[in-house]
């Protein structure tokens, strides 16, 4: 028969014996207590994460968007076939204190080990943090020639596209941050690879007559004036992103340019690549900021930079408009162009939805994208 904890731990404390031969028998009543402190502190261990649900609530800071709590039924009336599927992961990434115990275990990990608790960070020299999703894009390349054939072709449809809507467009392709201070990566990673999908890309572009604008060689040529990324996020700092807006102003003959010096320092940015390691600690980086003494207003609600669609407007008398669409890279672009167009709208769609650009007024079209995500490109759909 199988023994009990008690009884196997009685057994084991019969075998002990003191210096003069004698048991260090516990009393049983004593050994009971202790095996029912032992047992209760164990279920009770247990049960904080999902009891502590009812009452604690944490916002875990991650490059992706967790689940929401699951429904009985679906939005026809039915029964909800995958909800216990759909409990077990809303559980899983909404336990109480889930946070801390991430934030310990990276904390061991990276102060012990210098490695990170998360895959999708890549822990750098000199204090840098990179991306995980962008490693393949480092190592070389990951699309196909017939892939970068088919994206290039369909760059040059959307070109078309927008020219017939009597606007003029312009693509824009922000290079990952290792792809520009690959020199802050792990010597196991070895060096930046000189043939990637973008070069391979820009290539087919030229050949084309797609105009763009080289973001990866203009902050390359500008990386030994100051830092252009932010140590400890995914992204661009203010610095670079009105570095490229330069070159975009240039590209369609707008005579304006940003000042890249006159800036002051604050610790207003939270990182997202370090939130992803300490997700319960507040940190933040530093921050270039900019002030032109240019206003502008939001056009309707905002809730954030990260609203799918936002629209502008700076009543500057110019007459010109943009509809740029962007990812996250294009957050730190928004307030700078949107108090340097008479009207803005900034579009976050994916894939791009393209009859935005009959239905909005405007002169220039923008098209900004990451590195990591060009295989979206592939994805446009032209009416």
């Amino acid at each position: 028969m199988t023994k009990t904890l008690y009884e196997t731990t009685k057994g084991v404390q019969s075998n002990l014996k003191n210096g003069h031969g004698m048991t260090n028998e516990i009393p049983e009543g004593t050994m009971k207590y202790l095996t029912w402190i032992y047992v209760s502190a164990f279920f009770i261990l247990c049960m904080i994460p999902s009891v502590g649900m009812l009452f604690y609530s944490a916002e875990l800071s991650e490059n992706r968007s967790l689940s929401e709590k699951p429904r009985f039924f679906t939005e026809t009336g039915t029964l909800n076939a995958r909800y216990f599927d759909e409990l077990q992961t809303y559980i899983s990434e909404h336990f109480a204190f889930r946070g801390e115990l991430v934030e310990a275990d990276s904390r061991i990990k990276y102060e012990l080990f210098h490695t990170p608790c998360d895959n999708q960070v890549v822990i750098g020299k000199d204090g840098w943090l990179f991306f995980g999703e962008t490693l393949a894009d480092y190592a070389g390349v990951t699309l196909t020639g017939a892939e970068l054939d088919g994206i290039a072709q369909k760059l040059a449809e959307v070109r078309d596209y927008v020219r017939s809507q009597g606007k003029e467009p312009l693509f824009v392709i922000v290079p990952n941050k290792n792809s520009i201070y690959g020199e802050y990566m792990p010597k196991r990673f070895g060096s930046v690879a000189q043939v990637r999908n973008l070069t391979l890309l820009q290539e087919r572009m030229d050949a084309r007559n797609i105009p763009y604008v080289d973001a990866y060689r203009i902050l390359l040529a500008n990386k030994e004036k100051g830092a252009l990324y932010l140590h400890e996020d995914t992204h661009w700092n203010n610095t670079g992103a009105r570095l490229i807006l330069n070159g975009i102003y240039a590209a369609y003959s707008i005579p304006e340019r940003y000042d890249l010096s006159g800036y002051t320092l604050e610790e207003s940015h939270e990182p997202d690549l370090y939130k992803m390691l300490f997700p319960a600690t507040q940190h933040y980086e530093q921050q270039r900021i900019y002030d032109d003494g240019r206003t502008y207003k939001y056009v309707g609600r905002l809730h954030s930079l990260d609203d799918m669609t936002i629209r502008t407007s700076s009543g500057d008398g110019s007459g010109k408009a943009v509809l740029v669409y962007r990812d996250s890279f294009g957050r730190a672009m928004i307030p700078y162009m949107a108090a340097s167009f008479d009207k803005a709208v900034f579009n976050r769609s994916t894939p791009y939805n393209l009859s935005l650009v009959g239905q909005t007024e405007c002169d220039y079209v923008l098209f900004e994208i990451v590195e990591r995500n060009l295989g979206d490109l592939g994805r446009i759909e032209v009416p």
